[in-house]
């Protein structure tokens, strides 16, 4: 089943992007007939997936290994109902071509690319359906990575499987590069939140007590400690400076909100300035950003990161143009308000994007790179 999307709406799209403006400015009388409603959206690298009003998910873009989960490998410019299916609770695209879903009765389904194992099976290249992946204790989070995924359960414990080249599956070892049954990471336990970049892997407990484990040769991991290129376990972040309360991951970076002013610290890759310190240079320790507290929303994507803090929303990281422009112009790199998401009432992280919804139902989206993905803007 699929949901047309008009050709002139391609380009539109290509608009929006382009220009880092939300449809909702741009796109007032020039929507498709009834779409399905957009309750959560993600990109990946070359895919889009959206969980729909009744909880059913719809996917649009590059299919060569089935990511689109609709049965065929067939690209596609249209929304197209992922099959075999019913209604899903969450929803987790992953960086390169899988994408994973689980229902309320905790039972997770992938489909999409199979590289490295991500799928949990020993043969298969890709499927182009979702395939239940066994054997799993009732899920409530999903997280995917460049070739590996993490699943949060019921009990509060974490399983990851997929590749393990750098440790991201935090289960001591890193010796067993190929990880198709879903394994138990470490001594984790009442685990609050997971988040995953390519080939590092992050999450805090209850207490507020975040760990880290993975790649960390961009110092993604936050350890503070020079020349620990990968970590096979998780490693408590001894630098943290409070209680973490929200988590998000993203391809070489990591960002947590601490302590009741919930202040935003970054450590990792920053290259893009997405760090809003006025540079590019990557932080080894969790490094506050000075001005950014009481933020009620954060999201991430690859070079980028956004907070919302009462009805204001500020971004930064310099991913829809030339990092060297700031350098020109001497604006600098801080974080700004926002205008392609200055209506969005809640932030959602994506690989390559930003995006969030606004009151008339209209999704924008924030450092799109990829412009040959369409029908990922729809009211």
């Amino acid at each position: 089943m699929h949901y047309p999307v008009r050709p002139w709406f391609t380009w539109l799209i290509f608009l929006v992007f382009a220009t880092g403006l939300s449809c909702a400015e741009r796109c007032e009388d020039q929507t498709p007939e009834d779409p399905p409603g957009v309750t959560y959206l993600q990109f990946g690298t070359y895919h889009v997936c959206t969980l729909d009003e009744k909880s059913h998910i719809w996917c649009t873009g590059k299919n060569a290994v089935g990511q689109l989960g609709d049965g065929t490998t067939n690209n596609s410019s249209e929304l197209t109902k992922v099959v075999g299916i019913g209604a899903m609770s969450g929803l987790s695209v992953g960086y390169f071509d899988t994408t994973c879903a689980w229902n309320d009765e905790g039972d997770l389904y992938c489909w999409g690319s199979n590289e490295h194992g991500v799928l949990a099976d020993d043969d298969l290249e890709f499927s182009a359906q979702p395939m239940r992946i066994d054997p799993l204790p009732p899920v409530i989070d999903v997280t995917l990575g460049a070739y590996h995924a993490c699943a949060l359960v019921e009990s509060r414990d974490v399983f990851c499987w997929g590749s393990n080249v750098r440790g991201q599956l935090g289960i001591g070892s890193d010796t067993d590069s190929r990880v198709t049954t879903p394994k138990k990471v470490g001594d984790l336990k009442n685990v609050e939140q997971i988040g995953a970049g390519a080939v590092h892997t992050c999450g805090f407990d209850t207490a507020g007590a975040l760990s880290c484990w993975g790649d960390n040769q961009y110092e993604q991991l936050g350890l503070g400690v020079d020349g620990v290129s990968a970590v096979a376990e998780p490693r408590l972040l001894v630098l943290a400076p409070a209680k973490t309360i929200d988590l998000e991951v993203a391809f070489r970076h990591t960002c947590a909100l601490f302590g009741e002013r919930r202040e935003l610290f970054c450590w990792g890759n920053n290259d893009y300035g997405q760090f809003g310190l006025n540079d590019l240079e990557p932080r080894n320790i969790p490094t506050a950003v000075p001005e950014i507290a009481y933020v009620d929303d954060l999201a991430t994507a690859t070079g980028q990161v956004c907070a919302r803090i009462d009805d204001e929303l500020y971004c930064a990281g310099e991913v829809l143009r030339p990092v060297e422009i700031a350098r020109e112009t001497g604006e600098g790199y801080f974080f700004r308000p926002s205008q392609a998401l200055e209506h969005a009432t809640e932030l959602w992280s994506g690989v390559l994007a930003i995006c969030g919804p606004a009151d008339d139902h209209s999704v924008a989206c924030r450092g799109v790179q990829h412009t040959a993905l369409s029908g990922a803007l729809f009211e």
